[in-house]
């Protein structure tokens, strides 16, 4: 009995909390109701003993909504019970007031008006609240010109009080939940630019990998068709499986980010390793010259990866699109900025105009972007050029890992 009685309560607690209006929690709720049964027990205990069944009476009256909707095992909508509270407690409190003949000090009935007037103002709506606050005032001043209740000012401002209080706990909730949404949509954001960021990662790593690759196989399918040089194309497929094993590492660790468990995360690429990229190029047979002037060090960190991407992505499209047309990098530090220019020959198809952007090219421009600075892609000519102007703060330093040439 007693476990099936426990269970019951469990139950309509939790139901109870899924209908909480606003950002009210159920036990917030609970310390309320708890706070009318003290209330209203004590007003109770206060009517003399001849007149108990009058008080208890008041107190059944008081609690029938809870009384039935928790025989009903049913929640009911805010605005519902709200109503059925007013109703039952307003009624109640008039019972307590008017069955004793003479006033009770320090009476504690008048106070359930203004508890009433607090809770109801603060889960329903303000016009809810004014009306419950008028209802009880109406109902405190038949009672003091009955004769019933000592010192109404007092408790007309209890009443003014709890319509205080619930009002502003009614805004305070309001505007809590609608933190809460911008938080939520706020999180929604950044995962989506969480999002955006990897799969610009991932396509820049892929691209660079698999442009490089295919160069060094295409070396070694001609070495083998044209100079039957074993040797060589064993060489070239060898580098192209160095590169593999090294694009799915960078893979892994790309999409590793979207672990939230993960402990470590690899550095990722900066100025620094600009010159092992056209390494990479070079070797599957790329020709590349790059230069860099300036002091690298005034380059910071997110500055140095935009710089390494663009110079990744770039030489990945020359590898698809020219493989055979020279190629110049140059980076030149100088001033506020950091200018980047990376010009080879145009193939024919697209010398009379630039093609449409595809993803890569769209990563370099937001990535440009961030940063505040400029990106011009198109035809100069007979050539085809990437020009990247970024400010640069000077705030982190960048060093070089590897010798220019």
């Amino acid at each position: 009995m007693l476990d099936a009685l426990r269970r019951r309560v469990r139950l309509y607690v939790a139901r109870k909390a899924e209908d909480m209006p606003g950002g009210y929690t159920w036990p917030f709720v609970i310390s309320i109701d708890a706070t009318m049964v003290v209330v209203s027990v004590v007003a109770a205990a206060q009517r003399p003993w001849s007149q108990w069944w009058i008080a208890g009476i008041a107190l059944i009256v008081g609690f029938l909504p809870y009384l039935v909707f928790f025989s009903l095992d049913r929640t009911v909508s805010p605005a519902m019970e709200s109503a059925a509270l007013w109703v039952s407690w307003t009624a109640g409190t008039a019972i307590l007031l008017f069955s004793v003949p003479a006033p009770i000090a320090g009476d504690f009935a008048p106070l359930l008006l203004g508890l009433l007037t607090g809770m109801v103002g603060s889960f329903a709506s303000p016009r809810a609240g004014v009306l419950v606050a008028g209802s009880g005032a109406l109902l405190l001043a038949a009672a003091a010109v009955a004769g019933r209740v000592d010192i109404p000012w007092l408790y007309f401002s209890f009443i003014g009080i709890g319509w205080l209080v619930g009002h502003l706990m009614r805004i305070q909730q309001e505007l809590l939940l609608e933190q809460r949404q911008a938080q939520a949509k706020l999180a929604e954001h950044a995962a989506a630019d969480e999002r955006r960021r990897i799969a610009r990662e991932v396509h820049d790593v892929i691209a660079h990998s698999l442009s490089v690759t295919l160069l060094h196989v295409t070396g070694a399918r001609r070495d083998l068709q044209v100079d039957r040089d074993v040797d060589e194309a064993v060489d070239a497929l060898a580098e192209a499986e160095r590169l593999g094993r090294q694009a799915m590492a960078d893979i892994r660790q790309t999409v590793g980010l979207l672990d939230d468990t993960s402990g470590k995360v690899a550095p990722e690429p900066d100025l620094g390793d600009v010159p092992a990229l056209v390494d990479d190029f070079v070797r599957a047979g790329l020709s590349v010259s790059l230069a860099i002037t300036g002091d690298t060090r005034r380059v910071s960190a997110a500055e140095g990866l935009a710089l390494y991407r663009i110079v990744q992505e770039s030489l990945a499209n020359i590898a698809k699109h020219a493989p055979d047309a020279a190629t110049t990098v140059t980076l030149d530090i100088a001033g506020a900025a950091a200018v980047l220019a990376i010009v080879n020959r145009a193939p024919v198809r697209v010398a009379g105009g630039a093609p449409p952007e595809g993803r890569g090219m769209r990563g370099m421009r937001q990535r440009v972007d961030l940063l505040g600075g400029t990106l011009d892609v198109g035809p100069d000519g007979e050539d085809w050029s990437v020009r990247v102007v970024i400010p640069v703060d000077g705030r982190h330093s960048c060093p070089l890992r590897a010798p220019i040439r």
